[in-house]
């Protein structure tokens, strides 16, 4: 126990001996013992007084601020504040923002002209008193950087100091996807193809590529093997690898024939200007057939191409060809499905002389197909062209139609204000190549499923579900829809956007506007706009008015669910393109339930619409838009903000304390992108993101056990 404890003095006393020795080593002792600690540089820190930042915000004393003085005021003015400086490396940031907010305040924050990010700042509760602090990360380069923070409409915030924290390196660089293509999907045995990666993000540099398949193992990007010699079908694997980041695969489908006489492949290329799209119609003299869809720096829009006579279900390469002065990104969907919800283009160098091509693969129905592309959202503006898509001759036999429909719906008799869920269900060996079409009261669904708002008025009303496959008669199945409950309505009464209605029309801005915005192009008249009118509580004759431009005399065709009403209706001229609008008042028949108004235009002058009005529109009706409101005194208590949306918003409701509901979020196709099951408290106030939902229009749906309530929400990227 005495040389243990005589064990540990010594020990101690070392350890002693070690604190008060010099910066050299041991006193009397030789270097080899010199400490290794080593003193360890602090993170980068600064902070930037909003005071001494460019802004156009005004400067107000405040004994409570780090400086004692602040930018921002109330009033309606959206503030920024740019904070700028230099920091020593490249890597992560941390930024605490201190502020005043009286409430919870939505701001934008830009980073070196990069990609604006929206923030919720949490409410200080107090413009000059209790400030509060909140904290976000950002990417900084080495060098000189700048930080702008820009209040949103509706908030009012006073910025004192903006503090930036070194935080670690930054993420390798592995924004990138992977995409494997094949030069013939459909080769014959030892045939020679060539397999194709192409990359996509803004990370493409330095990957390698290699490929499994077929028995092989081989490298490089493109490559050339010899097909199998056996007849069958061959997944190719590509995998691309990147040092730091983890591996990205993709597959391509080879389905080998050794027939010596093979079938012709489907191949079929879709002009833009052809296809269904709200984008403008271009002239270009180097486009495939002379036009093209986009303009420069123009809104954002979509093309959907018609693609008809596939042979046989199965991958298809489809080729778009397009302009872009820089890297850009666009969204695809196939037949409704979103296949590529973000995929990246080079730039083509030039955005109407030189253009460039992308393929995908995609899976497509036997039959008829629709493939359609998004352009902007966030994302530079691209100017389509065409696609040309190329696959499987099929196998030559006459076709088959193995497949049994049947139409069910969640209800055949639902109360007033009732959402129907409906659905077709398929059997036999075919159901894979069968496409689906919805309709019947303004429902118009290109999915096995579809979601069903009857009409807000006692009655019968008719769906019906249409499936098809290719060389096969069309089976139709309807359902009966019987609702029940609804208390009678008063005088109807209901206005239209043309910006919130579906239509082949470019989308304008235009402050004399009814809702700041327009359908039409100045030097096309063939446009349409297609206005839903739903719920219209008796059949009959209503007046509708219209509000439009026109430079000179100008005619349209007006048809109600299909059917034409008025071949042709003269308007007078507004002598103005956007400042001047007139309104011009017709009637048509509408029967009971839910209608479309379709306003074509006639050769001639082009006509810009702006809304519309229909029955009764004295002092109680109002716009709209995104929703329509009709003067029924009964408004749903269901509330969406912020409306339009940029993927996530929060959605306000009443549920009775107790009470189970269901809240869903569906497309206007049907497909339903959120549930959630939610346990009654009261007041509710439950966010709500979708992040990989494309732009558009969606239905925000609370479900209570005694009704339904349904919001219109506009998703924009």
């Amino acid at each position: 126990m005495k040389t243990f404890t005589f064990v540990i003095c010594i020990l101690l006393s070392a350890i002693a001996s070690y604190a008060v020795a010099p910066a050299g080593g041991y006193a009397g002792n030789s270097s080899k013992f010199t400490t290794a600690v080593r003193r360890v540089a602090e993170p980068f820190t600064i902070c930037l007084e909003a005071e001494n930042a460019n802004s156009n915000a005004p400067i107000s004393p405040d004994p409570n601020a780090s400086g004692g003085l602040t930018r921002g005021d109330r009033d309606s003015s959206d503030y920024w504040v740019t904070y700028q400086t230099d920091v020593p490396i490249t890597g992560k940031y941390l930024v605490t923002l201190r502020y005043y907010a009286e409430q919870n305040s939505l701001v934008n924050v830009d980073v070196n002209n990069g990609t604006i990010e929206q923030m919720e700042l949490p409410a200080s509760n107090s413009w000059n008193i209790v400030w509060r602090e909140h904290t976000f990360e950002v990417e900084l380069h080495a060098g000189n950087n700048w930080i702008r923070i820009m209040e949103l409409p509706g908030y009012n915030v006073r910025q004192d100091k903006a503090c930036w924290t070194e935080n670690g390196p930054t993420d390798p660089n592995c924004d990138f996807d992977v995409f494997a293509s094949v030069s013939d999907p459909t080769p014959q045995c030892s045939e020679t193809v060539t397999f194709t990666a192409q990359c996509g993000g803004p990370n493409c540099e330095g990957l390698t590529y290699s490929w499994t398949g077929g028995g092989l193992n081989f490298t490089g990007n493109p490559a050339s093997v010899s097909a199998p010699a056996v007849a069958a079908a061959y997944n190719y694997w590509v995998t691309a690898s990147k040092e730091g980041c983890g591996p990205m695969t993709s597959k391509v489908l080879v389905t080998v024939n050794c027939d010596p006489n093979p079938i012709e492949p489907f191949s079929s290329c879709v002009e833009a200007e052809n296809s269904n799209s709200d984008g403008e119609i271009t002239d270009d003299p180097n486009a495939s057939n002379g036009k093209t869809r986009g303009t420069q720096n123009g809104p954002s829009y979509f093309v959907e191409y018609q693609v008809n006579g596939v042979k046989a279900t199965g991958p298809h390469q489809v080729t778009l060809r397009y302009y872009s002065t820089q890297p850009t990104g666009i969204a695809i969907s196939v037949n409704g499905e979103e296949t590529a919800p973000l995929t990246g283009l080079a730039a083509s160098g030039s955005w109407n002389v030189v253009w460039a091509e992308k393929t995908y693969n995609f899976t497509l129905k036997e039959g008829n197909n629709k493939i359609r592309i998004w352009s902007g959202f966030g994302y530079p503006v691209i100017r389509q062209d065409r696609i040309c898509v190329i696959g499987s001759g099929g196998t030559g036999n006459p076709p088959t139609c193995d497949f049994n429909i049947t139409a069910s719906a969640s209800t055949l008799t639902p109360a007033c204000s009732t959402t129907v869920f409906a659905g077709a269900g398929c059997t036999g060996s075919d159901c894979p190549s069968v496409s689906y079409e919805w309709h019947g009261q303004g429902t118009n669904s290109t999915f096995a499923s579809a979601t069903i708002l009857p009409p807000y008025t006692n009655g019968t009303f008719t769906y019906t579900l249409t499936a098809t496959k290719n060389g096969c008669e069309p089976v139709v199945r309807n359902l009966d829809i019987t609702v029940t409950g609804c208390e009678p309505s008063g005088p109807f009464g209901l206005c239209r956007e043309a910006e919130w209605s579906a239509s082949n029309g470019p989308t304008s801005n235009d402050p004399n506007a009814s809702n700041g915005q327009t359908k039409g192009a100045q030097n096309n008249y063939d446009y349409y706009v297609d206005y839903f009118l739903p719920d219209v509580p008796a059949s009959g004759l209503y007046p509708v008015t219209l509000r439009y431009y026109a430079e000179p005399n100008a005619q349209v065709s007006v048809s109600v669910n299909g059917n034409i009403a008025i071949p042709t209706l003269q308007l007078p001229p507004t002598h103005s393109w956007n400042i001047v609008w007139r309104e011009e008042t017709f009637y048509v028949n509408l029967p009971v339930g839910n209608n479309t108004v379709r306003i074509q235009g006639l050769p001639g002058a082009a006509v810009r619409q702006d809304k519309i009005c229909v029955g009764n529109i004295s002092g109680n009706a109002r716009m709209a838009a995104p929703e329509f409101i009709s003067t029924t005194p009964d408004l749903p208590s269901l509330q969406a903000y912020p409306n339009p949306a940029p993927g996530e918003f929060k959605a306000s409701f009443h549920l009775k304390t107790g009470e189970a509901a269901t809240i869903r979020v569906t497309d206007v196709q049907g497909k339903v992108w959120h549930t959630r099951s939610v346990k009654g408290k009261g007041s509710h106030e439950e966010r709500i993101s979708l992040g990989n939902a494309p732009a558009g229009i969606y239905l925000l749906q609370v479900k209570k056990p005694d009704s339904v309530e349904t919001k219109k929400i506009l998703f924009t990227r």
